[in-house]
């Protein structure tokens, strides 16, 4: 994948990282214990309504984010989804269903302030 530079750059990595975090740095799926994480995107990062939203973000190990084909984000999608409404609830995943089919064109000040924000979330789960 390629690195974008710039503000759009620093929000992905800053969304990624406060998703881990969120998680206690570990693969969400019940007793994975695997160490190499992945944060995904539930609604495409192309929505751009909800690229940034944490709650738009689950992290997972790099089998259940894309290699197994027992149970992964991306290669048993119908059952990932149906374990992500029992995981987060039908109350949250509708919630983020109505926020990733909103319009959304971040301006340049909004999208720093966006940043600041992440930040301020990482800074309080790294205390």
């Amino acid at each position: 994948m390629k690195k974008l530079k710039g503000v759009d750059g620093k929000l992905d990595d800053a969304w990624s990282l406060l998703v881990k975090l969120r998680a206690g740095m570990k693969c969400e799926i019940p007793n994975c214990g695997k160490t190499v994480l992945n944060s995904h995107h539930i609604y495409s990062r192309s929505k751009k309504s909800t690229r940034w939203d944490p709650l738009n973000g689950i992290c997972l190990c790099v089998n259940h984010h894309t290699f197994s084909a027992k149970f992964s984000a991306h290669k048993t999608s119908v059952e990932f989804t149906e374990w992500l409404y029992e995981y987060m609830g039908a109350e949250k995943m509708q919630l983020l269903r109505i926020r990733a089919n909103q319009t959304s064109k971040l301006h340049p000040f909004e999208k720093q302030l966006l940043l600041e924000e992440l930040k301020k979330e990482i800074k309080e789960l790294q205390k």
